[in-house]
């Protein structure tokens, strides 16, 4: 028997109305690792009977930054959490034919709140990641902080870290030489976390994506592509201003590729190397692991896209957490994490899930949880 798909939208924490609900042509939402989760609903509007106005349109309904909350339920499992979102744009297009005419509401995650006010600010003797605590922490968010030590940190009769622009610009920035994903997002409760760390790939998989298995494919379409030339090795050098001392840093392998296959995809043999210039760093340590960051990047160039067939898989796919994908030959069945998942809600109750996945190595460990040559035959 087909699982029952259903979803549940509030609207500045009240219940969607049945109005909205009957409005509801379509509703999509990213999930995704490396920019914000966006949210848009497509809803049928209407002159109204009375010829007072347009239905929704004039209800302030979809008022600036007004909070917009997506659940999805398959089954009789648990209300999912997908996004805790914010208005951004209003799109209407008005139809000569009365029955045509459609409202778009474009929303985005907790980040658009951090993304409100530009500053400058010093951050005298922290590390990256006491940044990342502070910010997420702060009064006007009070976000959960989900962070992992940098180690490296400044001493202020050294170098003082100064932020120039929004908080989220700026730990973006932060993240990024250190190698780390920097996100929010809704835990299973629907509280809202600030996430500051390294792709977290080495988790419990959320679930298995079947490709092309009979009666166990859970998958409609999957393609795979592998650029060999993306991963590479990174040098670098700097001075340091006050003893003119040489500060070097080199990156050889990928720091994440444990547990995602055989055979990393940065390769032992005729390497790609790359020369990291403009750095606005002064000491080995800060070189070093922006090398490091430059590599664990370049890794991830295995990607598989493809759509995943809800009813049989059972379950949400989410961004930001491992899978576990067979059928697909040696090379490209194993372990991935989630990049993207664009979920789509159709008004005749169709739900679709389209995903983006990376990994950084290619073959199977033999730790998986699928070994036999069944398992990794389809599509061979």
């Amino acid at each position: 028997m087909a699982k029952q798909i259903t979803y549940a939208l509030t609207v500045n924490g009240n219940p969607a109305s049945a109005a909205l609900l009957n409005a509801v042509k379509q509703i999509e939402m990213e999930d995704h690792a490396g920019m914000a989760d966006m949210l848009r609903l497509r809803l049928a509007v209407a002159v109204k009977e009375d010829g007072s106005g347009w239905t929704l349109l004039d209800d302030a309904l979809f008022t600036r930054l007004a909070n917009l909350e997506l659940s999805v339920t398959v089954g009789s499992g648990s209300a999912i959490p997908l996004t805790s979102a914010y208005v951004i744009e209003v799109d209407t297009n008005f139809s000569a034919d009365p029955n045509t005419s459609e409202l778009v509401v474009t929303a985005m995650d907790s980040t658009v709140l951090m993304h409100l006010d530009e500053t400058v600010k010093t951050w005298a003797n922290m590390k990256d990641s006491d940044v990342a605590t502070a910010i997420f922490g702060d009064a006007k968010y009070k976000f959960a902080a989900i962070v992992e030590d940098t180690q490296w940190s400044r001493h202020e009769d050294e170098h003082t870290l100064t932020q120039r622009g929004t908080d989220i610009q700026f730990l973006k920035q932060l993240a990024n030489r250190n190698g780390y994903e920097c996100f929010v997002e809704l835990n299973d409760a629907g509280d809202v976390e600030g996430h500051f760390h390294p792709p977290r790939h080495d988790g419990q998989p959320q679930g298995t994506l079947t490709v092309n298995m009979g009666a166990a494919t859970n998958v409609n379409r999957f393609r795979a592509r592998f650029d060999m030339l993306a991963p590479a090795k990174a040098k670098a050098a700097t001075l340091d201003p006050d003893d003119k001392s040489s500060q070097q840093g080199q990156a050889d392998d990928a720091s994440q590729a444990d547990g995602m296959g055989a055979e990393p995809s940065v390769p032992a043999d005729r390497p790609r190397t790359v020369l990291l210039s403009e750095l606005g760093m002064a000491q080995s340590g800060e070189v070093q692991r922006y090398a490091q960051a430059v590599v664990d990047q370049s890794s991830w160039s295995i990607i598989a896209e493809g759509e995943v067939n809800t009813v049989s898989y059972g379950g949400v796919l989410k961004a930001k957490q491992p899978v576990m994908v067979r059928g697909v030959g040696r090379t490209f069945s194993g372990r991935y994490y989630v990049e993207r998942v664009l979920h789509t809600i159709v008004s005749d109750g169709t739900y679709i899930q389209r995903f983006t996945l990376k990994r950084n190595a290619t073959g199977l460990t033999g730790q998986e949880s699928f070994q036999s040559d069944d398992a990794v035959a389809g599509g061979a």
